[in-house]
């Protein structure tokens, strides 16, 4: 990986009790340093892993859980296989106890296997630990999962929520892009990926410039972060995160919540219908298109549509309540069959 020079800001002495909803909400990412300090978890695992894995496994419930296994060759990289007809790792259902004792397992090999656990619902295999964990009344509503495995590297991608991700066990690395750099990450295929999101298909290990010259661009606007047990990061909505587990056990907790109503739909519902439908257009066609998604969409300002009576705005009223959002949503479904 090419050294990056430019680092996240870290904010001290901010807890689970005292998280402001600026700082949920900020627009670039933030180091929260020791945020869960106080959690039984992050205490055990200063211990040792085999404290941290005997935590765990009182807390479990059984549930089987999907498990990503990779063969030692791909080095942790969880990516396409080599023809992009599929993806390198085969996954299979276990139970979280089994997981654990495995990647002990794996820390003593000379040639480890990557396990890993995606997004995970907490509530569904350690649901006494949401109690134990919970951030903030701030992130009551936000869907809250679990990332855990060995040394493994995810390859960068964006998430459309916004995100909290606490590091409890090991480390961690996120190499961060805002998302004005996607054309120089080079993402790859938009429904068909790892963790269902667009991935860059650059090794940041190895990258070929002579097949991704851009990315060098992308690097001059990267920012790293490295978190320990016990540290927090907060990863605005969009932007683009590699994330590297370092330790031979890694497990992150986050917390995903949206700054707009659930009512207002998926934004990459939009880009996929636009995909459909505008496109491919001719170019002169799509240059018009461009300049009223601006006015309506981009760019907008209510004041732009002052000269409309209130009363016939219909959905240009802004913002849509969820009455309108759902009028709208059900005439987008009707022309969507025929």
């Amino acid at each position: 990986m090419l050294t990056i020079k430019n680092t996240v800001k870290t904010l001290f002495d901010i807890t689970p009790n005292n998280i402001s909803e600026a700082i949920l909400t900020s627009d670039v990412p933030l180091i929260l340093k020791g945020f869960g300090d106080s959690w039984p978890i992050v205490k055990a695992a200063k211990q040792s892993n085999k404290h941290a894995v005997d935590y765990l496994k009182k807390m479990e419930n059984g549930t089987p859980v999907n498990t990503c296994y990779l063969e030692p060759k791909e080095h942790g990289r969880i990516f396409y296989n080599d023809d992009m007809s599929g993806f390198n790792f085969h996954t299979t259902p276990q139970i979280l106890s089994d997981v654990l004792t495995d990647i002990l397992k794996q820390a003593i090999s000379d040639t480890p296997k990557t396990i890993y656990i995606g997004s995970t619902s907490i509530k569904q295999i350690l649901p006494s630990l949401v109690e134990e964990t919970l951030a903030s009344p701030l992130l009551s509503n936000a869907i809250y999962n679990i990332w855990l495995g060995n040394k493994s590297k995810v390859a960068a991608h964006f998430d459309f929520l916004q995100n909290l991700a606490c590091c409890v066990v090991g480390k961690r690395r996120f190499t961060l892009f805002p998302p004005a750099q996607i054309k120089n990450l080079y993402c790859g295929p938009l429904d068909k990926a790892p963790g269902g999101q667009p991935i860059s298909m650059v090794d940041f290990d190895k990258p070929d410039f002579e097949q991704f010259p851009r990315y060098k661009q992308a690097i001059d606007s990267a920012v790293i972060a490295e978190l320990e047990a016990g540290d927090a990061i907060v990863l605005p909505s969009m932007w683009f995160h590699h994330v590297e587990g370092l330790s031979d056990l890694n497990v992150l907790l986050n917390y995903w919540w949206r700054t707009s109503p659930t009512y207002m739909g998926n934004p990459t519902d939009s880009l996929h219908h636009a995909i459909l439908s505008i496109r491919d257009l001719p170019k002169s066609q799509r240059k018009a298109w461009k300049h009223l998604f601006n006015h309506y969409v981009f760019d907008h300002h209510e004041n732009d549509f002052a000269h409309i009576k209130d009363s016939a705005k219909s959905i240009l009223t802004s913002p849509l309540n969820e009455t309108q959002a759902r009028i709208l949503r059900a005439n987008l479904q009707n022309k969507l069959r025929r």
